[in-house]
């Protein structure tokens, strides 16, 4: 009988093992193949649609990724449709009321993969209409960045058949679709006729355009097309300044409202804004008797209140009422007055930390320092910084030497205070190129408004040679006197910035380096680029790139020619700085 049982188990065992044979990892090549259709529920383009679901059965498992992102439907519900998996099966359940004799798509991106690999079904869509036919028309196109001429993925693409302005705030798109990643769109299913076309990047997903939001918007009408498949594709932009380009850009419209107050030292109070205002805020104290100084950030966000008597830096709680501009909801600016309420909360300290911290606050020195160094720039402003507002200057006291082996001889200079009460001091006077230099300044030559000095200290510093730079000399044609040339690093970042002259841009003292060109129509002659405004139908200011990198050399003048409509405006801009900036994105 045992005997018997044993095997008995034993056959058991073996034909449980020939059974799971397949199970868990087999190796062999990895699943690359998307899931594909073979079964829809109604048929794909099915006309005179009256049901509320869908159903799409492919091949395989699947799973969904992201779908909240990936769908887009068209033209675009206040209710988005419930997508679901179960299976096999795509299900799609309508939570809204579908239009009469509309041609309806679905465009699922790449949301649809396989359950196991996660292959996405790449850009997947549906279609049906309500009505007898399918509208087979569309607008397609391109949408760069207003301001660097990058394509910008991503972005929402819709047409109005309204022609009211007003649509494109106050009423969601007709139609819709999004940029791929390079930054094509192609509105299908369109109805023939002309259409207004905008672009906004919808952070508010609302399919219409919210202040706040990045917008484009062609000057004029657009017509719908019959398909056009010898051209743009998903990724590639060959033909690109074939069709409709849409400029991206932000107006100038900022949040501006008093943000918050930080007292996080005893004798300064920060006072931030959410933006710079466009003017100084009055700041008021509410008790008359304080003494204090405000000054403003250098980009404007920020106001500091320094409190200049042991009097007011005693009061733990401090109020002001702050006068200022701030913007409504729809970005409109309305004074108002805030009060501000500074409260000085001391640490928490043990009594051996407090000895110490109070020893530190007897013997504290002003903090000075200096931009002199080894390699100072031949176009340079010297500069000396305090950290905290400064009451007298003994001028005499500051010293500058040019140095020749070691003897020392005065240099004059104009000294610039930043302003009243300074922090920051500048030195203007004409460097020699190479020569070594040492700026002195004697103890006591400082007094901040706390009546603290400071000890002497001398900066020696050494001006870089005429040879250790390059120059660059653009000249464009046809010539533009509202043109505007920049000098670009390798990041697409404004290294230099002048004018366009009839002999040409001129660019000295370059570090030898590789750098590219932009330039750009300075319409309103402000001396910066203008970004567009929607309110008055005013587009960005025109942008170009020249097409190469320029590598500079030491002590070499380089000098560039640069017909700037040689190459349409959007295909000109060096593909490494485009590749640079999407890299950067990711």
């Amino acid at each position: 009988m045992k005997l018997k049982l044993y095997s008995i188990l034993f056959l058991a065992l073996l034909m449980a093992g020939c059974a799971n044979r397949g199970v868990g990892p087999q190796g062999g090549p990895k699943d690359s193949i998307p899931p594909i259709p073979v079964e829809y529920e109604p048929l794909d383009r099915t006309t005179n649609f009256t049901g509320k679901r869908i159903e799409i059965t492919f091949n395989e498992y699947l799973q969904l990724d992201n779908i909240a992102t990936n769908l887009l439907m068209s033209p675009p519900q206040q209710k988005t449709p419930d997508v679901k998996i179960y299976g096999k099966k795509l299900i799609v359940q309508f939570a809204d009321t579908l239009r009469d004799s509309t041609t309806y798509t679905l465009d699922f991106g790449n949301a649809v993969c396989d359950y196991t690999e996660k292959n996405p079904v790449r850009g997947f869509s549906y279609c049906f209409s309500t009505g007898p036919t399918i509208d087979t028309l569309e607008i397609h196109g391109m949408v760069y960045g207003a301001d660097d001429l990058n394509p910008k993925p991503g972005i929402l693409v819709g047409i109005h058949e309204n022609m009211h302005d007003s649509a494109f705030t106050k009423e969601p798109f007709l139609r819709i679709a999004k940029t791929d990643s390079a930054g094509h769109f192609r509105i299908g299913n369109v109805r023939p006729g002309t259409y207004r076309l905008y672009a906004v990047d919808d952070v508010s997903r609302d399919y219409r355009f919210t202040p706040g939001e990045a917008i484009a918007f062609a000057d004029e009408l657009v017509t719908a097309q019959a398909p056009d498949t010898t051209q743009l594709s998903d990724s590639t932009a060959e033909h690109a300044h074939e069709h409709t380009q849409l400029f991206l850009f932000k107006m100038q419209q900022k949040r501006l409202y008093l943000q918050r107050t930080l007292r996080d030292k005893r004798h300064l109070i920060r006072v931030l804004f959410s933006s710079a205002p466009d003017s100084l805020p009055q700041i008021r104290a509410l008790n008359d008797s304080l003494n204090y100084h405000i000054r403003p950030s250098r980009n404007g966000d920020t106001l500091a209140i320094w409190l200049l008597d042991s009097a007011s830096i005693k009061q733990d709680t401090l109020f002001f009422e702050a006068t200022y501009r701030r913007t409504d909801s729809v970005f409109n600016y309305e004074w108002a007055v805030d009060t501000i309420r500074a409260v000085w909360r001391a640490p928490r300290l043990t009594a051996k930390a407090q000895e110490a911290q109070d020893r530190a606050n007897r013997n504290r020195r002003l903090e000075i320092s200096s931009n002199a160094r080894k390699g100072f720039e031949l176009y340079d402003t010297l500069r000396i910084n305090c950290t905290t507002p400064l009451a007298t200057i003994e001028t005499a006291s500051i010293r500058l030497f040019e140095r020749v082996d070691t003897i020392l001889t005065p240099v004059a200079y104009t000294l610039m205070p930043y302003d009243t009460l300074p922090m920051e001091l500048k030195l203007l006077t004409e460097w020699k190129p190479g020569a070594k230099y040492e700026l002195q300044i004697d103890s006591a030559t400082f007094h901040d408004a706390y009546g603290i000095s400071h000890i002497a200290g001398s900066y020696p510093f050494e001006v870089k040679k005429l040879e250790d730079y390059s120059t660059l000399r653009v000249k464009i044609t046809p010539f533009n006197p509202q043109a505007r040339v920049q000098v670009l690093n390798n990041k697409d970042q404004v290294v230099r910035e002048t004018a366009a002259q009839p002999d040409g841009a001129y660019f000295p003292y370059l570090k030898p380096d590789g750098y590219y060109i932009r330039m750009y129509i300075d319409e309103d002659e402000n001396q910066q680029w203008t970004t567009g405004n929607w309110d008055t139908k005013q587009q960005p200011e025109r942008v170009y790139y020249f097409p190469n990198k320029i590598q500079t050399k030491s002590n070499w003048d380089f000098e560039e020619e640069w017909d700037y409509n040689a190459i349409e405006q959007t295909q000109a801009k060096p593909r490494e700085l485009i590749q640079a900036a999407a890299t950067k994105k990711k």
